[in-house]
């Protein structure tokens, strides 16, 4: 083997083994690239099963599109699920992330939040078509009443009050349970404290023509994305809060309205 030959060879084996090795470096970065498991609970448009039975919703769409190309992860979504089994959930690591919740003091106590919230909402009562309430101005307006509402969540200083009681329910499809109860007059009124995404459920389920929704503009709370109390929980809300700082204001409203505009 000549001179000129030889040194061909090699140079072509350097370059083959370059090769393998930014392939195996691609390959290595494809298999190590991060998933973020996100887990909801129902709460149309927000958090829900679309047509084929994928979870989805506003927020998961929120995170797909703007948060994982900012942190370059892939996004996982399950559910949904009661919210007593997703908390469990994010405490044990199943998930990494609740997209959409309130905070509470219970559990602000058991996970990372976030200092930015991610949107407000509303509350609203609801009552029959037949019932003599059509207006709340004041919380007397609600003294004596029995109002349905969901365990787990926040619940407005407006309606807490000892001649109010709150049936309050465990179940994923809580919004259907509380409106037979409503319409069964097992209650007499139902709280539901999003205004936005109760009444897009109950137009989608065409739930709308023995109810009348009162909405309240008391109590306006704060909505956020939370982690697990962990080191890789409280490193995620780090890197999550960093992206925000890039993310329009709007932004998580204006995917609400691509819901709410292909419902009307």
């Amino acid at each position: 083997m000549n001179t000129v030959t030889r040194i061909r060879l090699t140079a072509g084996i350097v370059a083959l083994c370059a090769f393998a090795s930014v392939t195996h470096a691609k390959d290595s970065d494809r298999s190590e690239r991060q998933t973020i498991k996100l887990g909801i609970f129902s709460l149309p448009p927000f958090m829900m099963s679309d047509s084929n039975g994928s979870a989805g919703g506003v927020a998961a769409d929120f995170w797909r599109e703007h948060i994982a190309p900012l942190l370059d992860v892939d996004i996982e979504v399950s559910g949904p699920y009661p919210i007593p089994r997703l908390e469990k959930m994010l405490q044990s690591g199943e998930i990494d992330v609740i997209p959409y919740v309130t905070k509470i003091p219970d559990r602000a106590q058991k996970f990372t939040y976030p200092n930015q919230a991610i949107n407000t909402i509303s509350p609203c009562i609801v009552v029959r078509k037949d019932s003599p309430i059509t207006s709340i101005t004041a919380q007397k307006d609600l003294y004596g009443l029995t109002i349905g509402f969901i365990t787990n969540a926040y619940i407005p200083p407006f309606v807490i009050h000892d001649t109010i009681t709150l049936d309050l329910i465990t179940t994923t499809d809580f919004r259907n349970m509380n409106h037979q109860k409503l319409i069964n007059k097992r209650v007499d009124a139902l709280l539901d404290i999003n205004y936005i995404s109760f009444l897009y459920e109950m137009q989608t389920r065409g739930l709308l023509a023995d109810i009348r929704i009162i909405p309240l503009n008391q109590d306006h709370t704060s909505i956020y994305s939370i982690f697990a109390d962990s080191p890789r929980g409280r490193d995620l809300c780090a890197r999550y809060e960093q992206a925000l700082v890039h993310i329009d204001k709007g932004t998580f409203d204006e995917i609400t309205q691509r819901y709410v505009q292909k419902e009307e």
